[in-house]
């Protein structure tokens, strides 16, 4: 109209941001959702909340997702529960609490990728994939033995039984094992044409043993630097150990090898040295008897067979029951290890005698039942078990 005043129109960005800030606003106003009485006037069943209408007709049912009984009801099984405290502890519990083994079984039951077995993570060797220095190649490597940090916050893992004869295994043949054996998760991670530049350090065996012994090696070191963490006994037999209170573990300074154990060396190396001849002829004349090489078979190999079949002094691979050494104390079992065989004899004295220990001039010790002591234990547990031989 005549003599009015106009308002003057802004620019189309600055209507834009107008637009987006009002919009923002309004949404921030309504990011609590309404539930319940805040509805309007309800009532409950004890099963189920109605809104109340004002014409008088029948009850209108609210949401789940906007019921207070339901919400009340789901929140029950997805509050975690509260950590157990130790004053409460039964003497079971306690004694279990503990127990390194009862630790190594509830530990979170994890897939063995060479045996398609399921085991507790405890009882694993878990590879990660690194960056080489120089080249920038992936790596396989065992960082969770070098680091502190979660496994969780490595990247996706390579896990496998943590004993030396799959490790072996896993880095033998043309057709190496390891790569059949990363998950699809895994695969996903690298970049196209990565995978084929994968490394699988052929000391890998080796590699985990000594990063293992380093570890159990740092963890002791603690226990023989102070006086009173250890009892020193005379022997690992039930005689001398039955006065000791608490016994979880001892720990022999000398080996616990017999002669029996020699001749399982000599045995051993034998069957290796036959099963390396059986290898190379299976490689070099493995055409004239392999199925897949007749001229009258159409179809490819399937993806598990790696090389015709030849005979040989044992299977390929085997998966015997573990011997732990033990002594009786109590009427109960506890562990038995030897540093020298676990460590190596040089890696055993430099530990026994070495600068700060108070039990040089000791041949054994115990031990004793702790929750502190556990992860040690734990560790101990595991060594032995990768260095473990199978047994004819």
């Amino acid at each position: 109209m005549p003599g009015q005043w106009t308002r003057r129109l802004g620019s189309c960005s600055s209507q834009a941001r107008a637009i987006s800030t009002a919009q923002r606003q309004s949404s921030v106003k309504h990011t609590t959702p309404l539930t319940g009485s805040e509805l309007g006037p309800t009532q409950q069943d004890g099963h189920r909340t109605f809104r109340t209408r004002q014409d008088g007709k029948k009850e209108l049912p609210l949401p789940p997702l906007l019921d207070p009984v339901v919400l009340g009801k789901r929140s029950r099984y997805e509050q975690k529960k509260e950590k157990p405290k130790f004053a409460d502890f039964t003497p079971f519990q306690r004694q279990l609490w503990e127990t390194p083994f009862a630790h190594a079984l509830a530990s979170p039951v994890r897939e063995c990728r060479a045996t398609q077995a399921f085991l507790p993570s405890a009882l694993l060797t878990t590879l990660h994939t690194r960056p080489h220095p120089a080249t920038g190649d992936p790596w396989l490597l065992p960082v969770s033995l070098t680091t502190s940090t979660p496994p969780s916050h490595l990247g996706r893992p390579l896990r496998f039984l943590g004993r030396r004869l799959i490790a072996s295994q896993l880095g033998k043949g043309k057709k190496k094992a390891w790569e059949k054996a990363l998950c699809t998760r895994m695969l996903e991670k690298f970049q196209p044409g990565e995978f084929g530049k994968t490394v699988w350090r052929e000391d890998m065996p080796q590699l985990i043993l000594e990063l293992m012994q380093k570890r159990v090696v740092d963890r002791l070191s603690w226990n023989f630097s102070f006086r009173g963490r250890l009892i020193p006994v005379a022997s690992p037999r039930t005689e001398d150990v039955e006065s000791v209170e608490d016994v979880s573990t001892v720990l022999v300074f000398g080996s616990l090898r017999s002669r029996a154990d020699d001749y399982q060396d000599r045995c051993d190396a034998i069957t290796a040295e036959l099963d390396k001849w059986a290898t190379y002829f299976g490689q070099n004349f493995g055409s004239h008897f392999n199925p897949h090489d007749s001229p009258d078979v159409t179809h490819n190999a399937p993806q598990w067979y790696t090389q015709p079949l030849v005979p040989r002094m044992q299977p390929r691979l085997q998966f015997p029951e573990l011997e732990f050494k033990t002594t009786t104390w109590r009427g109960r079992k506890v562990a038995v290890y030897s540093l020298t065989d676990l460590l190596s004899p040089e890696k055993a004295q430099e530990l026994i005698s070495g600068p700060g220990s108070k039990y040089a001039s000791q041949k054994c010790v115990v031990i004793k039942r702790a929750r502190h002591n556990v992860p040690v234990e734990m560790l101990l547990m595991q060594l032995q078990s990768y260095i473990a031989k199978p047994s004819i």
